[in-house]
């Protein structure tokens, strides 16, 4: 017994963080390290140097090219200028005039995928914000858990105790001690679940921050911050700035430049080119391959075998597949949101009733005991009576720290926990979603969430069937039967 109890005693109290952060310090240190998230933000940075990559194709290009040659025949002594150069240096300048507009659409692409690869790394820091919070509210909740089970525990132990002195004493009953040594057993049962849950989510703090989380965590504080009015307000907010919405609309606007890249293959590619040569021949006179040279060359592809018409059609495919993730992040979110506002709406409403049961069991609770103690309550009753007041407060707490994490949820499905609890990534630009007409087409469809379900007790009663005329009969007339009574064997009526 000591050593489960011992177990419980040493995760509540043995975990220790190096630093006193807060909740909100570990949040923003969490963004900051969280391998995932660094992912994220490496890809999106990777994609905004691949779009300053392509801005090159704007500007010229010049190159140095060296040859060297060894030259066999005759050579005309009478024009110096034919003599070929057994080595020569060239500076070459190349500018792009008109490529179908391929540089400007590729650049644009580029642009819109180092916004989507933007809003991916906001989803990433959202998502695992609200993992954290998750995690920490768990931990908040597991370790009352341990609390609850522990004295739960103390008190069957206690009970049994008295019991077994009774039992030896002469003046018990045998069935009671076994009775109180089943229910010991759950109890103890009940410790070493809620002591390996506390264990379990200990570990995924651990993964998300990097660090133990600390022996008192403060309540979150965003919760009273609130929500919309109703569902359908709630979720146009997220429509409108949920990240994995925002980075599915700039994949859309990111495949229709792809599509002009590949169509650009259709013009003619136009380059301003200009020649210096550095060297002479070794007669010391300009060689005619030495001169310099500034020229125009168009080049028009005429045909290639159809693999500009396929790399179109794969284009056209993959803007396609752009739209359908689109709609696959707009039901989404419209799930999650609706779900996460439901559970806030319902669990408010339950969190009432689960402490009016959490008081009503605490009273009855120690009414029994007082009862018991004079021979007016069995065993069996005290011992459903703490079960009950164990499992009361688990389900009150248990509500509470859902009602939490139902806020969370719902402030992530927005794109908006962050803001909430005032976290930022100060290496981060701000980049917010423009309000083009190609969003506005892009933009998810306007959608209503679903209704939430709504109890009329009133109604529910009126329908109702009356109760047996027997069994009113039995509630009204038939007094108590005294203790005497009761069935020894099973200490019941």
């Amino acid at each position: 017994m000591k050593r489960y109890l011992s177990v419980g005693l040493l995760l509540v109290s043995s975990i220790v963080q190096a630093d006193g952060s807060t909740y909100q310090q570990i949040v923003e240190k969490t963004i900051a390290s969280n391998p995932e998230v660094q992912a994220a933000y490496n890809n999106y940075s990777a994609a905004v140097q691949e779009q300053n990559a392509a801005r090159g194709g704007f500007y010229p290009h010049i190159n140095l090219i060296s040859e060297g040659r060894a030259v066999e025949g005759a050579q005309s002594s009478a024009n110096y200028n034919n003599f070929v150069p057994d080595y020569m240096t060239t500076i070459v300048l190349r500018q792009m005039l008109f490529d179908g507009f391929g540089t400007l659409s590729e650049v644009r692409r580029l642009d819109h995928a180092a916004r989507t690869r933007y809003f991916e790394l906001e989803s990433a820091m959202q998502r695992v914000a609200m993992e954290t919070t998750k995690a920490y509210i768990d931990i908040q909740k597991y370790r009352k858990f341990v609390g609850y089970a522990q004295d739960n525990f103390v008190v069957h132990k206690q009970l049994f105790n008295l019991v077994e002195e009774r039992v030896l004493a002469g003046v018990g009953r045998r069935v009671d001690l076994e009775q109180g040594s089943g229910r010991l057993a759950l109890a103890e049962a009940n410790l070493l679940t809620e002591t390996n849950n506390l264990l379990a989510v200990t570990a995924v703090f651990q993964r998300l921050t990097g660090d133990l989380p600390q022996p008192i965590l403060p309540a979150v504080d965003f919760v009273n911050k609130g929500v919309e009015g109703t569902v359908d307000n709630a979720l146009e907010k997220a429509f409108k700035s949920n990240p994995d919405i925002l980075a599915s609309i700039e994949n859309i606007i990111s495949a229709e430049q792809q599509v002009k890249v590949k169509q650009a293959q259709y013009y003619p590619r136009v380059d301003g080119t200009a020649r210096h040569a550095i060297d002479v021949a070794q007669s010391g006179q300009n060689a005619y391959s030495a001169a310099d040279v500034a020229e125009v060359t168009l080049n028009y592809n005429l045909f290639n075998g159809f693999t500009d018409k396929s790399m179109i059609s794969q284009s056209t495919f993959k803007l396609n597949q752009s739209h359908d993730l689109r709609d696959k992040a707009c039901r989404d979110t419209r799930e999650t949101l609706a779900v996460a506002y439901g559970d806030i709406v319902n669990l408010k409403s339950q969190l009432g009733y689960r402490d009016q049961h959490q008081l009503a069991i605490e009273k009855a609770r120690e009414a029994y005991r007082k009862q018991f103690s004079i021979g007016q309550r069995t065993l069996l009753d005290l011992l459903d009576t703490e079960n009950e007041y164990f499992q009361a407060r688990r389900n009150y707490t248990e509500t509470e720290r859902d009602l939490y994490t139902a806020y969370a949820r719902t402030y992530t499905s927005q794109g908006d926990i962050l803001r909430k609890i005032n976290v930022v990534r100060s290496d981060l630009p701000e980049i917010v979603q423009e309000e083009g007409e190609e969003y506005k087409v892009a933009a998810c469809n306007t959608s209503i969430a679903p209704e939430l379900m709504k109890i009329n007790k009133d109604e529910l009663m009126l329908k109702a069937r009356p109760l047996n005329p027997d069994l009113r009969g039995n509630i009204q007339l038939q007094p108590p039967m005294p203790v005497a009574d009761q069935d020894p064997s099973t200490g019941r009526n």
